[in-house]
């Protein structure tokens, strides 16, 4: 049997890769004049995204086991720990069997 840790945050995981990688596409000029937006609007919505990204995955990594210093070796800004630590508590327990 397979298991399946933390679904929900993989899925989430999954599609705010996807969105990012969605939105950095709008950021030329003839999409963003499609949009009806502003460069600064565009980029403004990748950055949330990849915020959400960099806690969300840090939080998925240490319910996993894995302490702080092995997920990011190198960062400019440290992360909000309390927001880490509300995701991890949000997604405790929350482990699925699939069989293979």
């Amino acid at each position: 049997m397979k298991h399946i840790k933390y679904p929900m945050m993989k899925d989430g995981l999954k599609q705010l890769a996807k969105e990012i990688r969605e939105w950095k596409g709008n950021r030329k000029q003839d999409k963003r004049a499609i949009l009806k937006m502003e460069q600064w609007e565009v980029q403004d919505k990748i950055n949330w995204r990849k915020d959400e990204f960099r806690h969300t995955h840090i939080a998925y990594c240490m319910l996993r086991g894995r302490i702080y210093e092995q997920i990011e070796k190198n960062c400019r800004v440290l992360p909000n720990f309390n927001r880490i630590e509300k995701l991890m508590t949000d997604n405790e327990q929350k482990t699925i069997c699939a069989n293979s």
